[in-house]
């Protein structure tokens, strides 16, 4: 049977090992180039210099600022307007056309500084955004509560141990009834 020093030992040493990988992992990722990175450019690199794009496919994402014809805002000022060329008619998750104040998203060629004609045109509510955040939260707080209330830390064992809880009552099957009789389960 390992001593409890030994024991112990093995724990650190396992968690040491994690926290290398971990740091391991986290340079490895830094270093790589990122895989979900679009190969197209983007509003950031397409709205301070439009001229370089020209005729070239990108990415754009902004908010509708016009819907006839429409109009995005990459910027949130109101900064880098686009003239989106088909957008409704190449909208993919939406049921009726785009509305002012719709953050989209829209991938086509840059046909000269100001316009870009869509291949494909995504949507997106800002509630939706909001939602998925909030119901993250309230996930991430309902498992830390439901840990907090069921383990402890043991110092002793660097171990997470199950709290003690109270002895819950038991019924035997043949428990008796007021009446003095037995009653059968």
């Amino acid at each position: 049977m390992p001593s409890l020093l030994t024991d112990q030992r093995s724990r650190i040493l396992a968690a040491l090992i994690l926290v290398v990988l971990l740091a391991g992992c986290l340079v490895w990722a830094g270093t790589t180039p990122d895989p979900l990175e679009s190969q197209y450019p983007d509003e950031t690199e397409v709205t301070p210099a439009p001229e370089a794009y020209v005729g070239e496919q990108v990415v754009l994402g902004g908010f509708v600022v016009d819907t006839d014809p429409v109009v995005i805002a990459t910027r949130a000022s109101g900064y880098g307007r686009f003239t989106l060329v088909d957008a409704d008619d190449r909208l993919q998750n939406a049921d009726g056309p785009l509305a002012v104040d719709d953050r989209v998203t829209a991938f086509g060629t840059l046909e000269d500084e100001s316009t870009l004609v869509v291949e494909r045109t995504t949507t997106r509510e800002t509630s939706e955004t909001a939602y998925m955040y909030v119901i993250s939260a309230i996930g991430g707080l309902w498992v830390a509560g439901r840990f907090i209330r069921g383990w402890r830390f043991d110092w002793s064992t660097l171990a997470f141990v199950p709290r003690e809880q109270e002895p819950v009552e038991t019924h035997s099957s043949n428990a008796t009834d007021d009446s003095g009789g037995e009653q059968r389960a």
